[in-house]
């Protein structure tokens, strides 16, 4: 889960475990209106975030199997979830 807020990933293996939080390479907490990306690559195992169409970096390392996509919001805001094309490489 990437937070808005301050920007950390938040994972769980779904096990008995607990939440786990992690600082990553490239993260930003958000303000105002934006949209965010997010590139899951199975082939990599690896999860990245775009804000406004740049690539923050990658978040999250080592993945593999199904997953879904979770959102959650605070009030007033509002989502849409589609499949797009990945940003160009910027630089």
């Amino acid at each position: 889960m990437y937070n808005t807020f301050d920007g950390c990933c938040y994972s769980h293996d779904w096990g008995e475990g607990e939440f786990v939080r992690e600082t990553w390479d490239g993260m930003e907490d958000l303000s105002g209106s934006y949209t965010i990306g997010m590139l899951l690559d199975l082939d990599e195992g690896t999860l990245s975030v775009y804000k406004n169409g740049r690539k923050l970096g990658v978040m999250k390392r080592g993945l593999a199997g199904q997953y879904c996509w979770v959102v959650t919001l605070l009030p007033g805001r509002q989502v849409t979830i589609k499949r797009g094309p990945v940003p160009p490489v910027s630089g």
